[in-house]
């Protein structure tokens, strides 16, 4: 596995403790910004790839598919740039994490069967759009292509939701402490007249090291 390699993890630890990951980190809403552009891009580029893949289901057949499909790649295209550098801005600050996260790698998969199954269609189906892309029912191929751009395309939004509330343990580190720690022994106070302490005890200190 990646995660138990040292110099894998060490590369994504510098990346999430690098200067541009303390500047999203510190900047006032500089993470906000990304993050609310990330779901501007999210918006339009799903959002123009439905409309063409509820078309090639047959879903819309007055609609040329066409000029249709023309005209939401103009969409689709600068959304998807959006999508790619919010996203890389988002990684930075918890590259080391994300590095050894499961579901980041799983939708890493769908993202990249998505795009597969995009140039498949263009290879086999839309290359041919002008003869089929009048008729209300389109090729098989074009349809396969849309149900499994809609599969694919809900995956990678769901795991996108999930890698947010994915539990992660804290890694462990020392901090040395400037000041004395309380070790938590007590040392009794001596006992009153008539047998009974007056204190629950004095707390004795001495300089510890504590794991976070």
């Amino acid at each position: 596995m990646f995660a138990d390699d040292s110099t894998y993890a060490a590369f994504w630890l510098d990346l999430a403790r690098s200067d541009l990951a303390t500047w999203m980190q510190l900047t006032p809403y500089a993470y906000a910004t990304a993050e609310g552009i990330h779901l501007v891009g999210v918006a339009f580029f799903f959002g123009s790839i439905f409309l063409l893949d509820l078309r090639l289901l047959g879903l819309m057949p007055q609609v040329l598919a066409g000029p249709a499909g023309r005209f939401l790649l103009r969409i689709s295209a600068p959304a998807f740039l959006l999508l790619a550098v919010s996203g890389a801005l988002l990684f930075v600050p918890s590259a080391d994490r994300y590095a050894v996260s499961p579901i980041f790698f799983i939708k890493v998969g769908a993202i990249t069967v998505g795009g597969l199954n995009a140039l498949a269609f263009h290879v086999a189906a839309w290359r041919r759009v002008e003869v089929w892309g009048q008729r209300a029912r389109t090729p098989w191929t074009a349809r396969t292509a849309a149900a499994v751009s809609i599969l694919v395309w809900i995956t990678v939004i769901a795991l996108g939701r999930w890698m947010g509330y994915e539990r992660r343990d804290p890694p462990a580190a020392e901090l040395e402490l400037p000041f004395a720690a309380y070790s938590g022994s007590v040392t009794p106070d001596p006992p009153s007249s008539d047998g009974k302490s007056l204190s629950f005890g004095s707390p004795s200190f001495i300089p510890s090291t504590v794991s976070a």
